[in-house]
């Protein structure tokens, strides 16, 4: 079943949004301190960052068009924020009766339960709302709980090697018995750290491609190691060499692209080699894009 809130424009019902208050929320600890803190930290990055920040460049789709993210206020920030709690806190609830529910049917001891999303929100990180062609943990790092059926024995516990949606699909497979097809990409969800190391689970890959009112974006990015790398490929605003490269122990915020530092020349070389080492192969007759407005 799918939910989909939370989202814009971050509605629950009018009885539950009293149940957080917006005026004693935090900010998200990625919010920059000032507009001109946020443009400093955006201008590191490749140009449609603070483009889309300062309302020049719209390459977030799903955003109002008028939209700037520069001009919004933090207590702005704090009110969807809260908004957004109350619906994560609706859908906790409504997955309560669905799981009561499978028990007194009689099926809970047989049923496997996953949780995950498509995909996460900026909500305030770096002065950003919505999402897009960035990609960072904010979008990226998402929430997965399995709970393998109880006749399966699996204890629980907490699986720290990277994986991606793409394993869903060999998960489901496993899960029900079935062989897993040689045309599917990924492979089954690990049960246990000892797995996920037989497994030699690495790095995960995440790909966009957008084109859409001529501009168009191609990004390739491999997490591994504690880092982030992003190739952004030719496209109509890059030429083939711009890209990020982020250090999540020393930045956990995403807020300083090494791309360009000298220091990590090295790394950034192995990651891109890496990474296109990994890559699926690309479809050899490509999709025709197609638009309906």
């Amino acid at each position: 079943m799918s939910f989909p809130d939370p989202h814009h424009p971050w509605d629950p019902p009018q009885s539950e949004i009293g149940r957080h208050d917006w005026r004693v929320l935090d900010l998200p600890t990625g919010y920059p301190k000032s507009r001109e803190q946020a443009a400093g930290i955006l201008r590191q990055k490749p140009r449609h960052w603070l483009q889309w920040y300062e309302g020049s460049r719209v390459t977030n789709y799903e955003a109002p068009p008028d939209f700037v993210p520069a001009h919004m206020t933090a207590n702005q920030v704090c009110e969807i924020n809260a908004l957004t709690h109350v619906e994560n806190e609706l859908i906790d609830e409504a997955c309560g009766r669905v799981l009561a529910r499978i028990a007194q049917r009689g099926w809970a001891n047989d049923t496997d339960v996953l949780f995950s999303t498509d995909h996460g929100e900026f909500q305030g990180d770096f002065g950003l709302l919505f999402k897009g062609p960035y990609h960072v943990g904010a979008l990226m790092r998402l929430p997965l709980i399995w709970r393998p059926a109880p006749s399966a024995r699996v204890s629980p516990t907490v699986v720290e090697a990277p994986v991606g949606q793409v394993d869903f699909a060999p998960t489901f497979c496993e899960i029900a018995g079935l062989p897993v097809p040689d045309w599917m990409q990924g492979q089954a969800l690990p049960v246990s750290r000892s797995q996920a190391e037989a497994q030699r689970r690495q790095r995960v890959l995440t790909e966009w491609d957008s084109e859409f009112n001529g501009i168009s974006i191609h990004m390739r990015t491999m997490y591994r190691d504690g880092f982030t790398c992003t190739v952004y490929e030719k496209s109509s605003l890059y030429d083939g060499s711009e890209g990020e490269l982020y250090d999540h122990a020393n930045d956990p915020q995403q807020w300083s692209n090494l791309w360009d530092d000298p220091r990590y020349r090295g790394l950034k070389a192995d990651f891109i080699a890496d990474l296109y080492d990994h890559l699926p192969p690309a479809r050899v007759d490509r999709l025709q894009w197609v638009a309906s407005v």
